[in-house]
């Protein structure tokens, strides 16, 4: 299979050409469906790291894990950079993403820290996504309004730049930050800073993001046919653009995407756990925490009408979910492969798919899927 490579701008000599063949991810949000036993967090964990490490033996490129909060069933990692801390002691290769970090939770001096922190424990592996966040819910919870996450994201987006590009931060004030001159440490190991990143659901955030010199995750939630021309602006944009319209000091072009995952010895099979776990994932978990991760009974609606419209053959047969056995796992990412997306994530620990399956999916993928792209 070929990819194309793209033709960069010239104007822009930071952005590195992209190399042939996609890279694989494997996606982390601690996801834990009623009911709990004492033990079900602390296993959930662990497991999460297992899982992790398993990635790595098996080829993956990167580990991601969200930042969630308030949401009881959907996700625990409340706290990715510590989950990032502890799979880098037990990795050697595999890069280590936030995916992303919700800026309107956090003061900007924690984020870079805790990011250069990362950066230090890990040798150098780290990747910092970063995002406003997708629910008032999450940020009024910190204090900042849903009206104002965006700007308060990018005014943070900013300082942080400057921390990680200064020796001796010069001070920022804008806004919602007045902050002091003073010396951030620790440094990143990656000069001047780790690849940045971003989330991106609809054609205008890809399209920003690429202006913006990011990396994009996004998600599966349409078939690949349907979701083209967001990619397409995206890396329209990055041809565009140029180092005056970046957020850090070089570019980071690169477009992905997650999918709930399973990949399965018996095709039935993993198509049934893969889209079952959707089903769960897009709206079968607490309905009133959806109503307020999505904003309201209407988001939701919209949101989750894609999945709940469709089939379980549908779901599969239109690339919305990766279920089946090896070969059908490498049809879907071969139809996203084919609408310009470098980077394909699975998001296997998804409501009641099992420690155990997970571990073999992740398996197979690194066995049979991710050879036929490289």
């Amino acid at each position: 299979m070929h990819y194309t490579q793209l033709s960069l701008n010239p104007y822009a000599p930071a952005i590195q050409a992209l190399e042939d063949g996609m890279k694989f991810g494997f996606m982390i949000q601690l996801q834990m469906p009623r009911p709990w036993s004492e033990t079900t967090e602390r296993e959930g964990h662990w497991n999460a790291v297992k899982q992790a490490v398993k990635a790595e033996e098996a080829g993956y490129d990167r580990i991601w894990i969200t930042e969630q909060h308030f949401y009881v069933e959907i996700g625990h990692s409340a706290a990715p950079d510590m989950m990032l801390a502890a799979i880098s002691q037990r990795t050697k290769r595999i890069r280590l993403g936030f995916g992303v970090v919700v800026l309107p939770c956090h003061h900007p001096f924690h984020v870079a820290e805790r990011v250069a922190t990362l950066d230090i424990l890990s040798e150098g592996r780290a990747e910092f996504g970063f995002g406003r966040g997708t629910a008032e819910y999450i940020t009024e919870g910190f204090g900042v309004s849903g009206e104002d996450a965006r700007a308060y994201a990018d005014e943070s987006v900013m300082a942080v730049m400057s921390m990680f590009e200064h020796e001796h931060f010069p001070g920022f004030k804008g806004q919602f930050f007045d902050l002091p001159s003073r010396q951030v440490v620790p440094r990143v190991i990656q000069k001047p800073h780790p690849p940045l990143w971003t989330a991106a659901s609809n054609l205008e955030s890809w399209a920003r993001a690429a202006k913006r010199g990011l990396g994009v995750i996004g998600v599966t939630r349409l078939p690949p046919e349907d979701a083209k021309d967001a990619v397409d602006a995206y890396w329209r944009e990055v041809k565009a653009s140029g180092p005056n319209d970046w957020d850090g000091q070089y570019a980071n072009p690169s477009a992905g995407a997650f999918a709930i995952t399973c990949c399965h010895d018996d095709d039935a099979t993993g198509r049934g756990i893969a889209t079952s776990a959707a089903r769960w994932y897009y709206g079968q978990n607490d309905a009133e925490l959806n109503r307020l991760r999505f904003g309201s009974a209407a988001g939701i609606k919209g949101v989750l009408a894609t999945v709940k419209d469709r089939t379980d053959e549908e779901l599969i047969n239109d690339a919305m979910v990766v279920g089946g056995d090896a070969d059908t796992c490498s049809r879907v990412v071969e139809r996203w492969a084919e609408i310009g997306l470098d980077q394909m994530v699975f998001m296997m620990q998804a409501g009641t798919t099992t420690h155990e399956q997970v571990m073999r999916s992740i398996e197979l993928i690194g066995e049979k899927v991710i050879p036929r792209f490289q």
